[in-house]
C-alpha cells in the first residue's frame, strides 16, 4: 500500500522533474545514445 502511493506520488512529480531538468536530461539522453552506439558499433565490428 505504502510503495503504491510512493510510486503514484513519483509518476505525479515526474513531469515537473522532466520540465525543470530538461537540459540536463537531453545531454545524459544524447551521451547514452552515443556511447550506446559506439558500444554496439564495437561488438558488431568484432564479430
Amino acid at each position: 500500500m505504502l510503495f503504491s502511493i510512493i510510486m503514484s506520488d513519483l509518476i505525479k512529480k515526474l513531469p515537473f522533474e522532466i520540465k525543470k531538468n530538461k537540459m540536463k536530461a537531453g545531454i545524459f539522453l544524447g551521451l547514452s545514445a552515443y556511447w550506446g552506439i559506439i558500444i554496439v558499433g564495437t561488438l558488431v565490428q568484432f564479430n
